[in-house]
């Protein structure tokens, strides 16, 4: 592969303007008039543009514009070119070499006063940016093809009569630099809006074939464009029979039109029905979620009420024990006068008498007191008894609003399951089992109306073929691109723009009329600014895979100026033209593609627009502010 390593502006007095790109994916962002489409316009002109054709102030006062490429042998190749036009220097080592070498040679010659004899690789290989007529002398072209791996002499047809001519640079521009006003333009980014496309479009043919024509002979002779034709007629024959066969067999003269239009209405109503089915079986598994979460709530607390009420009985039944005990000791204190005399166990004397005290205990107890203080108890648990009775009512209340809750959940889980198993159900699978059927009677519609069309289409070119036998010389005719490399190309870009949103059956084609890719059917020139800018990428990215992938002809790199089309400014973002304004979806997955790029390939975009930070990192991004740019920004290309 070949990449672009470096650009750089040098000049007397004024300090170097460059840019470094890196393998893989390379985006440079930033403010519309920051120098980003000029980097595109250097390259440009170093490859053989007859003039520098983008002028800006921020250039005046450099002489010089540097071009670095680096392939993968490891070779590097630096051009260079005066800004005011002429020839082109090529050297055989990076820029900053070159550089260095003038800058001691300059050094040397003050000191010494004598010019020193510049070093080969200084002094450079001088190439004209074009060849003159007839002349062979060594050109851009000469240099670049071979360090891409390209022959020096690949020779393409120029006219319907056979005549060559050689394939320059100029004319492989088309397939790997896409400046701001090719990419959004109606025309074909191959062929161009120049008169005399032959050689343009075998280019093209030439990229994806790998073959050139100098094999071919200007003028067949008849016998072998009767053969041709001949072999065609044939072939025709061949495809014709077994189609004719089928739609013999099929013997059916319905109108397909009005057959398809009938069943596409019973597809689209029967689709209608089921998804309505699907909606209320949703609908009502949604409600039966709910239904049973009820239930669970309420037999959860139905466990926590019952838990509660066992602790009230136990502790009611504890009050009730206390009550008892209490009312047994008030009713036994009336007694206490009626006891016979006693002594005392401890000390021998009667309780009679004297008051004795033994330590920590009353000789004698008091029944008035024993009394109150039963009754101050009682009177206090039954308290709690009442309030403890009131508390297990409210319990056993909220116990059968629960046990309510959790039989109406379940009766209403049951009522949902009989539905949807007893109507839903079997409404669904009918429903479908119709649907199937209508989607292979489409099928098979669809089958026979394509039999008709391509068999028509097969007897009208069997007609024109049997007019095109010759009868005597006729003009030369030539073979349209190989149709199996264009599919297999439309193949890489279809894949290029499902990665970019595109859904998974987009459907690209090749118009070899027009030569330009045709998306589900749609010119890409029927589209808006945006979307011709979103194709023609990938177009160019597409090819560049497509030969990377199969070793076809390719400098390996592509520029892309401005393929989201948005002119941005650092606070507002602000469409050219309504038309311009492309897919919201399209830019990040644009960005996330770009950063999925291998580094044996190379893209560089230059664009308004700058990749969210979770992909920036996976890029070689460089930003150029404009000016506001701060401390540690590049404001642009070249700073002022």
């Amino acid at each position: 592969m070949a990449r672009i390593s470096e650009i750089r502006l040098t000049g007397k007095g004024k300090t170097d303007a460059f840019i470094t790109f890196q393998p893989g994916p390379n985006v440079v962002s930033g403010d519309s008039d920051t120098g980003k489409s000029y980097l595109l316009r250097c390259i440009d002109y170093v490859l053989g543009a007859q003039e520098m054709t983008k002028v800006i102030d921020e250039a005046a006062g450099y002489e010089l514009v540097w071009l670095e490429l680096a392939n993968a042998d490891g070779e590097v190749l630096t051009l260079e070119r005066h800004l005011t036009g002429g020839d082109v220097r090529a050297h055989g080592v990076p820029i900053v070499d070159v550089l260095a070498e003038r800058s001691l040679n300059a050094d040397a010659e003050e000191a010494s006063g004598e010019k020193e004899e510049e070093d080969i690789e200084t002094n450079g290989e001088v190439l004209a940016w074009k060849r003159q007529g007839a002349s062979k002398a060594r050109d851009v072209t000469s240099r670049v093809f071979p360090f891409f791996g390209m022959p020096e002499d690949v020779r393409l047809r120029s006219d319907s009569k056979g005549q060559t001519q050689r394939l320059s640079i100029r004319t492989l521009l088309p397939v790997f630099v896409f400046d701001e006003g090719r990419i959004i333009s109606e025309r074909s980014a191959i062929i161009g809006d120049g008169f005399g496309q032959t050689p343009n479009k075998r280019m093209f043919s030439y990229v994806l074939t790998g073959i050139d024509d100098s094999g071919i002979i200007a003028q067949e002779r008849r016998e072998i464009v009767h053969a041709e034709i001949s072999a065609k007629l044939s072939l025709i024959d061949d495809l014709l029979t077994p189609i004719e066969g089928r739609l013999e067999q099929s013997g059916t003269e319905v109108e397909e039109v009005d057959s398809t239009s009938r069943v596409e209405a019973a597809i689209e109503n029967l689709s209608s029905l089921l998804s309505e089915n699907e909606d209320e079986r949703t609908r009502l598994r949604e409600n039966r979620r709910e239904q049973i979460a009820k239930q669970r709530r309420a037999e959860s607390q139905l466990i926590g009420i019952e838990e509660l009420l066992e602790r009230y009985r136990l502790l009611d039944a504890r009050y009730t024990s206390d009550l008892q005990r209490l009312d047994f000791i008030a009713e036994g204190s009336h007694f206490f006068d009626g006891l016979q005399d006693s002594v005392c166990p401890l000390c021998g004397q009667g309780m009679e008498g004297s008051a004795h005290i033994h330590d920590g205990v009353d000789a004698v107890p008091d029944a008035n007191a024993v009394y109150q203080s039963a009754a101050a108890e009682a009177a206090k648990i039954q308290g709690l008894q009442r309030d403890l009775q009131a508390a297990m009512k409210d319990l056993t209340d909220r116990k059968n609003t629960r046990e309510n809750e959790s039989e109406t959940a379940a009766s209403e889980v049951s009522r949902i399951d009989r539905e949807l198993d007893g109507v839903l159900s079997p409404t669904r699978a009918r429903t479908k089992s119709s649907l199937d059927e209508l989607v292979q009677r489409r099928l098979d519609l669809q089958t026979w109306q394509s039999d008709r069309e391509e068999a028509a289409r097969l007897r009208t070119l069997k007609d024109e073929l049997d007019g095109e036998l010759p009868t005597a010389a006729k003009k030369q005719t030539w073979a349209p691109i190989d149709p199996v490399a264009v599919t297999a190309l439309c193949r890489v870009i279809e894949s290029v723009l499902m990665e970019w949103s595109w859904p998974q059956d987009t459907r690209v084609e090749f118009d070899d009329k027009a030569y330009d890719i045709k998306v589900n059917g749609k010119p890409r020139k029927s589209h808006g600014k945006g979307f011709r800018a979103v194709l023609n990428s990938a177009l160019a990215i597409g090819l560049l895979k497509y030969c990377h992938a199969n070793e076809k002809p390719h400098p390996k790199f592509v520029i892309l100026d401005s393929p989201l089309t948005t002119v941005k400014q650092r606070d507002t973002a602000i469409a050219t033209d309504e038309d311009a304004a492309i897919d919201p979806t399209i830019e990040p997955l644009f960005w996330e593609s770009l950063s999925k790029v291998s580094d044996d390939i190379q893209i560089i975009v230059l664009d308004n627009k700058e990749p969210k930070d979770n992909v920036a990192k996976q890029i070689h991004l460089q930003l150029f502010v404009g000016p506001t740019a701060g401390p540690d920004e590049r404001a642009g290309f070249i700073a002022v």
